[in-house]
């Protein structure tokens, strides 16, 4: 039987794969987010964004991804279920960690102007060696 360290490090190494691997999961990302907006009306801009994009995630690293959209929908933790259950399907892990930003104009604009590196979906993917 494994020891609870050796399950944490192998799922530590799993995680880290993932997170290294993301030009290869950031397309499915999103398409899923892509479906799920389209399934409630929605359309928006998809941005990633933080320690992945920079290269300088660690092992408490999330998926940052920012949608940006005139205003806030009430259903955005359905939103964010039908994307999980989306990537999920696709093969990702259960456990994938996406870190979801709603962000109006507004908001976007102050994070941007306060150093947020937002590197457009399209672009990523297009740009992913």
């Amino acid at each position: 039987m494994k020891s609870f360290l050796d399950v944490y490090v192998e799922f530590v190494k799993e995680k880290m794969n993932l997170l290294a691997n993301f030009c290869k999961i950031a397309p499915i990302i999103y398409e899923a987010i892509k479906e799920a907006l389209k399934e409630y009306n929605l359309q928006g801009e998809i941005y990633f964004l933080g320690s992945v994009i920079n290269g300088t995630y660690t092992a408490a690293s999330d998926i940052d991804v920012a949608i940006l959209l005139n205003e806030i929908p009430k259903e955005r933790k359905e939103i964010e279920g039908k994307v999980l259950d989306y990537v999920i399907n696709k093969g990702l892990p259960y456990w994938i960690p996406i870190e979801f930003h709603f962000l109006t104009p507004h908001s976007f604009k102050i994070l941007k102007k306060g150093g947020a590196n937002f590197v457009k979906a399209e672009d990523y993917i297009l740009n992913c060696k």
